[in-house]
């Protein structure tokens, strides 16, 4: 399967249920998101009515069922790869590899998580020249090590870096540090609900 299937919150606030038999939601989500974006699943499988979808919230791989009537779905194409012994980051088209990157990532004691995840938001950045570059993509991906960082909930970033000679090596706080003339390509292509595999 090189294609994946990305819903997009079409209501105010997104229920989603244990099952699609669950009579009442376990948790809701809102829609724009904190950070005024828009409120992506990416879709895991699909039944009449009903998309089991990867929620962007603690713990890492959770999901949850959300109803048809409340999502807009699309295709899209692309996927990344992230391999971190290699230090590599993986841009594929339905299935085919179109662009590789160097990246540098979480150093041992503050690993990157991985597994299954997706781009849940992008974030233009205030200073293009400073510690995350010019954007930064939030992924539904959290530090097993971090509970808060920077503000945050300890969720992972792929973003550039004021720092280029951190790429290719195991350096940051679990986040995907890429130079940043590779981080804007990204912004410029991918879009949310974008699947993210990372693999040791």
């Amino acid at each position: 399967m090189h294609e994946s299937i990305v819903a997009t919150a079409a209501v105010p606030e997104v229920p989603v249920f244990r099952s699609p038999k669950a009579h009442r939601p376990f948790l809701h989500l809102a829609n724009p998101t904190a950070v005024g974006e828009p409120l992506v699943f990416l879709v895991e499988r699909r039944v009449a009515g009903w998309e089991q979808v990867y929620l962007p919230v603690r713990p890492d791989g959770a999901t949850g069922w959300v109803s048809d009537r409340h999502v807009d779905l699309a295709w899209n194409p692309y996927s990344l790869r992230i391999r971190l012994r290699a230090h590599e980051l993986v841009v594929l088209r339905r299935g085919n590899a179109l662009a590789r990157y160097p990246v540098g990532v979480g150093r041992s004691v503050l690993p990157t998580p991985t597994g299954r995840y997706y781009i849940v938001e992008l974030l233009k950045q205030p200073d293009p020249r400073g510690l995350y570059g010019p954007y930064a993509f939030g992924t539904s991906a959290f530090s097993n090590v971090l509970y808060s960082f920077g503000g945050g909930p300890g969720q992972i970033g792929i973003h550039g870096t004021n720092e280029p000679s951190s790429i290719g090596r195991s350096i940051s706080h679990g986040c995907i540090r890429l130079r940043n003339g590779d981080i804007v390509r990204l912004a410029h292509l991918l879009p949310l609900g974008t699947p993210v595999t990372i693999e040791p």
